[in-house]
């Protein structure tokens, strides 16, 4: 089998998505509305986060993420468990880890989601080769071994949708700057995706050029502010921030709360730029704008991301799992080819034994996904495929698709 390397380009992420790659001279102003700088950390907060969840590509301590290698006998157990549920004669969304048996796949799996808890926050599965399998079987496989990572998947638009297609058609004819960011094949900053837990992405194909995912340790980025920037913590800890929820007439179309919180011993970022503020399709005044203090502490979350940052060396048929609120992730801008076009799948995990407590000023967004309105949507979508044509969403200026309570959904 000839493996698919997804290619790199050559600039970094710096200024992507359309922030701008700022001088030392700027980024060291503290906003005149904080007066002196603040040495210590927000209440409640430690001064540094120490352990396994701080790593940068400075200090080596994670210069290559973990990795699950399937070998032959994985593989082979795979096809196994796959063969047994088809046997059954049940719906894709029916997998679970009972029905999709992995003797011994299960329990290294179940040592990525440690670690995805407790360690680095990200675990990579290496061997699939999704071209040998049909569009189904390869949800079926990635449903079945995200199972073992988290027992419960979140929605990830007001409709129901369960799986999103990370994709982009030359055929469609609603225009880039009309679509949500993952449907195009521009960079994306640095960003959570809001309101979900653990990240799951199947890399079914690479971009012809770049494309390639980073990471960046919401620990170290938080290390990094507090020894150069505190005064950034402080306000990203406040919860003040407008974040966009709503777009049904008269009802609230956001709610203040925070970016950052520390709680059971664990630091949780949220941040999502595109979600944050005024967005553009809503009429002006209704979501308040950010003050400039909250622009500059975004801004400095993009370069110190940016410096702390590790690229992926992912490759075709990899699975990637991360720890959604302790890692950032962003994506350099691709192009496709007519032999090669960049093809991901993403699900939204929540593992119920070890996910993390979780501030309630922070948990708006979380509620949308896996909540008690989540839970009671009974036509839960399974896409196994991208859409053929492409339908003008209303919120498109996220960094990722998030649920919005809407007339339409997304």
């Amino acid at each position: 089998m000839t493996t698919n390397i997804c290619p790199a380009i050559s600039h970094g992420l710096t200024g992507l998505g359309g922030w701008p790659d700022h001088g030392e001279q700027e980024l060291a102003m503290s906003p005149s509305s904080h007066g002196q700088t603040p040495a210590q950390p927000p209440r409640g907060f430690p001064p540094s986060i120490q352990g396994p969840a701080v790593w940068s590509a400075e200090d080596d301590v994670l210069s290559q993420p973990p990795a699950l290698e399937l070998g032959q006998a994985g593989i082979a157990e795979i096809e196994q468990a796959l063969k047994h549920f088809l046997g059954l004669g049940l719906d894709g969304n029916e997998v679970s880890n009972e029905n999709f048996p992995l003797p011994i796949l299960g329990s290294q799996l179940r040592d990525c989601a440690v670690n995805i808890h407790r360690g680095s926050g990200i675990c990579v599965v290496r061997g699939l080769a999704p071209e040998k399998h049909s569009a189904e079987d390869n949800t079926i496989i990635f449903l079945g071994l995200a199972s073992y990572i988290g027992d419960q998947r979140g929605m990830q638009n007001a409709k129901g949708a369960m799986l999103s297609h990370v994709y982009e058609s030359k055929f469609w004819t609603v225009p880039r700057a009309k679509r949500h960011g993952i449907h195009t094949n521009k960079g994306l900053p640095f960003h959570n995706d809001m309101g979900c837990e653990i990240l799951a992405i199947h890399i079914r194909n690479c971009a012809a050029q770049g494309g390639q995912t980073s990471v960046a340790s919401a620990a170290a980025v938080y290390n990094a502010l507090m020894r150069i920037q505190p005064w950034a913590v402080h306000v990203l800890a406040e919860p003040k921030w407008p974040i966009q929820i709503s777009t049904r007439p008269g009802a609230a179309p956001f709610v203040l709360g925070p970016l950052l919180g520390f709680q059971s011993g664990n630091l949780v970022m949220s941040v999502d730029p595109g979600r944050i503020g005024p967005h553009p399709a809503m009429e002006a005044g209704r979501i308040p704008g950010l003050l400039p203090a909250q622009k500059l502490a975004l801004a400095l979350v993009q370069d110190t991301a940016a410096a702390q940052q590790i690229r992926l060396p992912t490759q075709q048929g990899d699975m990637i799992f991360i720890n959604n609120w302790s890692v950032l992730h962003a994506r350099e801008p691709y192009e496709d080819s007519d032999s090669a076009t960049r093809h991901l799948v993403r699900l939204w995990l929540r593992n119920s034994e070890l996910s993390w407590e979780v501030p309630k000023t922070m948990k708006t967004p979380w509620e949308a996904s896996f909540g008690t309105k989540a839970k009671k949507i009974v036509n839960k979508q399974y896409p196994v495929a991208p859409m053929p044509e492409y339908v003008e969403p209303k919120f498109s200026n996220g960094s990722a698709a998030f649920v919005i309570e809407s007339d339409e959904g997304e």
